[in-house]
């Protein structure tokens, strides 16, 4: 059996191969087509002081950097392209009147910020003061926050262009997003504050000037659960208030001639058999020299030596304003409501007043 294969000539032969090595050598001289590279757009931001007191004027700085040289954590690459402005949304419990604002920018670059209904723009004056890679700029916020306790994030972006040009490429934020704890809140006579997580209302009264300083919450506090408390101390390791409270002396605090009440409202939520009687108070003061001895507690008995944050303070549990001189528990009931005695803004809710000396604002 024939196979047919198909015939060339010498010269077609050479032909073909001469055209086979020119394609090759086109194709290597080609020169190659440039892919573009993404631009890198990363920043950060952080916000110091990372706390705040309700009721009390401050300045916060937001410190923005175009990550660059030297590449920190947690950035990743140098950005490609220059930063042209900022925009910062105020959370509502930092719009105060009044509100200030600031822009301090690095390299000598000019920067300018302005405020309006809750949003801070600062941005470049012109298109050479951008924020190139490493560099950075402080936004200092001054504003007096409301006593709303949490955790309020300041929510920053950034871009490449400047509000009316060209070129607004946005900013991947690479760190966390800023955020200031509003953990307790600066208060004068008749003045309250509450708690948002578990809903416990704090009110402090008596005729004192200025202010005490009122928190939630805290990793230290005083402990009423040791064997020394016996059974008094098993009772408060279930029936207490939802937050340890501390309150302390504002610099401008100067003491009335009343005793001083500090109530504590919550809603009821207890273990089955238990009621609003039952709650007990765990209270602390330093010892010092406006409280040289311990205080007496319920049960008969006087509070124990107790350190608190490395520092020695008095701790006991409270016993009724009836069998003790002050610190002492003048008030504990149920609440039934408005309309009806004795009478609260919510009903279901224990009602805990601790009557305090005229110079001893401390409670825990």
């Amino acid at each position: 059996m024939s196979v047919l294969r198909p015939l060339l000539s010498r010269r077609g032969r050479l032909v073909f191969v001469a055209s086979a090595l020119l394609l090759i050598a086109a194709l290597v001289a080609a020169p190659s087509v440039p892919v573009a590279a993404a631009s890198v757009k990363q920043f950060t931001a952080t916000i110091n002081p990372g706390t705040a007191t309700g009721g009390v004027a401050g300045t916060w700085t937001e410190h923005i950097r175009n990550c660059g040289t030297p590449l920190e954590a947690p950035c990743t690459a140098n950005s490609t392209i220059a930063i042209g402005q900022v925009r910062i949304t105020v959370p509502p419990e930092f719009r105060s009147e009044p509100f200030s604002i600031d822009a301090i920018a690095s390299g000598g670059n000019n920067w300018t910020a302005t405020y309006n209904a809750g949003v801070i723009v600062a941005q470049a004056v012109t298109g050479s003061d951008k924020l190139n890679s490493g560099e950075s700029v402080d936004i200092e916020i001054g504003a007096t926050p409301e006593c709303i306790a949490g955790s309020k994030p300041f929510t920053t972006t950034a871009v490449g262009g400047l509000p009316n040009g060209p070129n607004n490429q946005s900013f991947l934020l690479i760190s966390p997003t800023p955020s200031v704890t509003i953990a307790g809140c600066q208060l004068a006579s008749g003045g309250s504050t509450t708690d948002p997580v578990t809903g416990q209302t704090e009110t402090i009264e008596g005729n004192f000037q200025g202010h005490v300083n009122v928190t939630f919450g805290g990793d230290t506090g005083p402990d009423c659960g040791g064997p020394e408390f016996g059974t008094l101390g098993d009772q408060w390791q279930v029936y207490h208030l939802p937050t340890q409270v501390t309150i302390t002396p504002a610099p401008d605090f100067v003491a009335g001639t009343e005793d001083k009440i500090s109530t504590s409202e919550f809603p009821l939520v207890t273990p089955p058999g238990g009621d609003s009687s039952w709650y007990l108070i765990c209270f602390a003061v330093p010892i010092d020299g406006a409280h040289p001895t311990a205080f007496a507690t319920r049960g008969g008995g006087t509070a124990i030596n107790q350190s608190i944050g490395g520092v020695p303070h008095w701790v006991g549990i409270l016993a009724s304003c009836v069998d003790a001189p002050t610190p002492c528990v003048s008030e504990q009931f149920l609440t039934t409501g408005p309309g009806g005695p004795p009478w609260s803004p919510g009903a279901n809710k224990v009602h805990i007043a601790i009557r305090m000396k005229p110079g001893d604002p401390y409670k825990k």
